[in-house]
């Protein structure tokens, strides 16, 4: 059973909780609906059954019930007047349950019960029915992989012996790491180049099919560069001090895909043309859930 839910409308700003544990917004119910296939078949002459060639998943509705309370006419009207502007068809609202987010645009403004036993000046129904066009559910929490990075290998108080080095840092000793998707479903991630010094054409690689992104740039001291393989979200970002613009003109079509982190365990490999020390890189990556009920 659902006990709460929290609603986030970026364009305002905006955030609602939905709750059995508050007065002011009441959660009843919320239907998390179905996630419907699509199959492409093909049928030979003759043949028993059908060839499956390909699968999809469709968009996810999801409905909401509730129950505004309130103790005067001014409260009720004040709140209602909230969910009037805050339940817009014409914004994305982000749904939280437990450590979980999945995006929606609500199907209709928000609707209210007729009847006087559901909306008056102390108690008013209300439904927000939202359309997913993407159906998985996200962990809150992102994953993070550090690929290559320093280690550092001192600790204060710090004594140098005099006429004796001391090693500051060391690299990761391993270009390759293991990147462990426990999701439902292949998940876009979000790559970050980084440079300490000068680096040539940055690229990571996935062992197991061989597919790679790769940077056809002369990165310098500071600059980064963000390659997001998210659907819907696919971009390539460069970052210098606070700003920001598109750097696909430095994304090598050529070779690149903007591959997905497969279920289970990813080899995943880095490396660059030159000056691969130079190179830091990490992995953000959010694993997608078909029903995350409990």
């Amino acid at each position: 059973m659902v006990e709460s839910i929290t609603l986030t409308n970026e364009a305002l700003d905006a955030s609602l909780l939905i709750s059995q544990s508050v007065r002011d917004y009441v959660l009843k119910s919320v239907d998390w609906g179905v996630v419907e296939s699509s199959r492409t078949t093909y049928k030979y002459i003759d043949e028993v059954g059908n060839l499956v060639t390909n699968v999809t998943l469709e968009s996810r509705p999801v409905s909401i019930v509730g129950w505004v309370v309130a103790g005067t006419k001014d409260d009720m009207t004040r709140r209602k007047k909230f969910l009037n502007k805050f339940v817009n068809p014409l914004h994305k609202i982000t749904l939280q349950y437990d450590d979980y987010t999945i995006e929606g645009i609500a199907d209709t403004s928000i609707r209210y019960g007729v009847e006087e036993s559901e909306n008056n000046e102390v108690m008013c129904k209300f439904m927000i029915d939202l359309f997913c066009p993407d159906p998985m559910f996200r962990n809150d929490t992102p994953g993070n992989v550090v690929m290559a990075d320093w280690l550092p290998q001192f600790h204060f108080p710090l004594t140098i012996p005099e006429d004796t080095g001391v090693i500051m840092g060391l690299r990761t000793p391993s270009s390759i790491v293991s990147i462990e998707n426990d999701g439902d479903v292949d998940c876009g991630f979000v790559v970050v180049f980084q440079a300490t010094g000068t680096v040539t054409n940055p690229y990571i690689i996935l062992i197991d099919t061989q597919e790679t992104i790769k940077l056809d740039t002369v990165m310098e001291a500071g600059d980064i560069i963000e390659v997001s393989t998210i659907v819907n979200k696919k971009t390539v970002t460069k970052i210098k001090g606070d700003a920001k613009t598109n750097a696909f003109d430095e994304y090598n079509f050529d070779v690149s895909t903007m591959f997905k982190l497969r279920v289970g365990t990813n080899s995943v490999r880095y490396g660059a043309d030159g000056l691969v020390e130079n190179l830091l890189v990490n992995v953000r990556y959010s694993p997608e859930y078909l029903e995350v009920q409990q």
